[in-house]
Order: structure tokens, then sequence, then C-alpha cells
């Protein structure tokens, strides 16, 4: 199984926040601009003589350490043939 998480700099360790967003944007601009895309690739081995599995991707934003949104969620089945 493999994840990708994407945190949001400025905040340390426990989730508290140490820099501001107009302090981060001084120093590098790591935004995604309205309809950007960004292509990842994840390799995972299956045990030998899988037939399906089941993938999910979701994409998160976290406003406050506390609240979590769900901005989009898709799951799809591969079905392997041999």
């Amino acid at each position: 199984m493999g994840k990708k998480e994407y945190w949001e700099i400025g905040y340390d360790l426990d989730g508290k926040q140490r820099m501001g967003s107009w302090q981060i944007k001084e120093i590098v601009d790591l935004s995604l601009q309205p309809r950007e895309r960004i292509e990842e690739r994840f390799l995972s081995e299956l045990p030998e003589n899988t037939k399906s599995a089941e993938v999910e991707v979701k994409v998160t934003m976290f406003p406050t350490p506390q609240m979590e949104l769900l901005i989009h969620r898709v799951m799809k089945k591969l079905d392997f043939e041999k």
C-alpha cells in the first residue's frame, strides 16, 4: 500500500503555525494554480495471482489542524488479466 501526503509549510511537527502564508510566499511560491494538474505515479507490488485491486485517491484540506475537508475522492477497481 502506498501513500503520499503533502503538508503545508510553516507548521511545526505539533501542527502549530510558525509562519504565516504571507511570510512563506516571500520565500517560495508552492501554490497550485486553478486548473493546474500534478501527475503522480506510485508503484506497488501485489501478491502473485492478484486478480483485482481497489485504488482510492483523496484530496483533502486542513484549514485547521483539527478540521479535515474532503475536496475530491475517486475510487477505481482495477482488474488484471493473465
